[in-house]
């Protein structure tokens, strides 16, 4: 997967003028969200917007366009249609909007036929994937000096990310530090597996639930971070995370303790969200998170997969492949790829 700064090349964008037209009826028979939930069951590295990149390659693939125009439309109906498919389509953007570019940007700068672009894509469509692993690789390689000998690291949620940076900085330091993981009670599994993981590194781990996340913060001053990941990074440098994520930050910022976010930097995407309001909104193809299930008959519905959104003031620093940056450098980059932030 490319990076932003090596997208930056990309910076051209697609003209206003372009013509709309209807995709053609072949590309019905393809199954879009179907393909891209295959791609994440079959690797488990993939993240969100990679494999809705593949999907993308996929579709090029079984559904051969003849034209520029005919092929930019059919990506832009199956993106819309993928994430209409999920509850939260903010990730699937990041990867969608980044290959739009990409594509884009690739037939201004071949002098070859159309046809040779798109088969240039089908040959090297695997190199999103490996990207992405390598992009994981490179940010633990830049963030695990943040961890020191006898420090302890707050996390939650099951960040790849921050797990092979930690992974990274248990084979550095020996395992001599120590990590707080704040249980999900609504995923057992996944918190026993992150858990158990982080043990077979040497690390010893704390497991604490949601409730006392201050009290060890405050009272105990066990902590000297936090660090998580993100499902997506917005434009302003916020971040769209596992819910609870927010009041993690919240706490953090109220005892000082640094907070840093492990993201890789095709998570990148043009929303701005401003606070919590932003995240919801189905209507018109947009995403409603309902929380709050008020009852007096029943037990209330637990929302799966819930997300927040940390603002920029939050977060000390970013940790990426292309090294440590404040929360502003999300904007840079996005302004190198696309030129303008507006979104369509």
């Amino acid at each position: 997967m490319t990076s932003p700064g090596e997208a930056a090349a990309a910076k051209d964008t697609v003209s206003g003028d372009l013509p709309i037209r209807r995709p053609s009826m072949a590309s019905s028979n393809f199954d879009i969200v179907s393909t891209y939930h295959k791609f994440l069951e079959s690797d488990p590295n993939l993240t969100k917007p990679v494999a809705a990149i593949q999907s993308l390659i996929e579709l090029l693939n079984a559904v051969p366009s003849k034209t520029v125009y005919e092929t930019l439309d059919r990506i832009k109906a199956h993106s819309d249609r993928l994430k209409a498919s999920v509850e939260n389509p903010v990730p699937l953007s990041a990867g969608t909007d980044l290959f739009l570019q990409y594509l884009v940007s690739s037939l201004k700068e071949q002098e070859d036929s159309f046809d040779a672009v798109r088969q240039h894509l089908l040959r090297n469509g695997r190199l999103f994937a490996q990207r992405a692993v390598d992009a994981r690789n490179g940010v633990a390689k830049q963030g695990w000096r943040f961890v020191r000998e006898d420090k302890c690291v707050l996390t939650h949620g099951a960040s790849r990310c921050v797990t092979a940076l930690l992974e990274r900085a248990a084979r550095n330091l020996n395992g001599k530090f120590r990590v707080v993981y704040v249980r999900d009670e609504t995923r057992v599994a996944e918190s026993d597996r992150v858990v158990r993981e982080l043990r077979q590194m040497g690390i010893p781990v704390a497991e604490i639930p949601v409730a006392a996340v201050a009290h060890v913060m405050g009272l105990l001053r066990q902590v000297h971070m936090v660090m998580v990941g993100a499902e997506a990074v917005t434009n302003n440098g916020g971040i769209i995370s596992r819910i609870g994520t927010f009041q993690i930050a919240q706490l953090a910022s109220k005892v000082k303790m640094p907070f840093y976010v492990a993201a890789e930097t095709h998570k990148f995407t043009k929303k701005l969200p401003m606070d919590q309001r932003d995240l919801g909104l189905r209507k018109h193809g947009y995403w409603t998170q309902h929380v709050l299930d008020f009852s007096t008959d029943s037990a209330s519905k637990q929302l799966e997969n819930a997300v927040d959104y940390t603002p920029h003031t939050l977060i000390t620093n970013l940790i990426t492949e292309n090294g440590i940056h404040l929360p502003t450098y999300v904007c840079e980059q996005l302004l190198d790829i696309y030129g303008n932030l507006h979104e369509s």
